[in-house]
């Protein structure tokens, strides 16, 4: 879904409703689409040394090591400066995902990339796992870097 896409599903919804999507930048997991200030919004979440924030260039920024636990913090309002997403309440999907994609997520939350060529399964089948996975590399900072 893009953020246009978004747009749409969050048009006159209340403040403070959101939606977690796959990011259009593949440098980036997830975008939050978000309603603040009566119009619609969006913020790349960002992964850096295993912890995931908004603005992982400001220590002072909040980061947690789970894209839930980020959510999470930002429910609450009295955590939210006028410029951060306010995820107070998730837009509840109209459509069930299906039994095939529920399969593949629980497949893939319990192997890794590479091992599902290991897997007794049809070609097609290990390739339809494999589309789940994201191949986004952690980024981490290195002791020997100056800032």
């Amino acid at each position: 879904m893009d953020r246009y896409e978004a747009e749409k599903l969050l048009d006159k919804k209340s403040e403070g409703t959101f939606l977690l999507r796959d990011s259009a930048q593949e440098d980036h997991l997830f975008s939050v689409s978000f309603r603040r200030f009566d119009r619609s919004l969006h913020a790349r979440i960002e992964q850096w040394n295993h912890r995931f924030s908004f603005d992982s260039h400001d220590p002072g920024v909040f980061s947690s090591p789970t894209v839930c636990g980020l959510i999470e913090h930002y429910k609450d309002p009295s955590h939210c400066m006028f410029f951060e997403p306010m995820l107070t309440k998730p837009l509840h999907r109209n459509v069930p995902f299906s039994l095939q994609h529920l399969c593949r997520a629980v497949i893939c939350s319990r192997v890794t990339y590479d091992s599902i060529n290991h897997l007794d399964l049809p070609k097609c089948s290990k390739n339809y796992l494999k589309e789940y996975h994201y191949q986004q590399q952690v980024r981490v900072k290195r002791l020997d870097e100056h800032s």
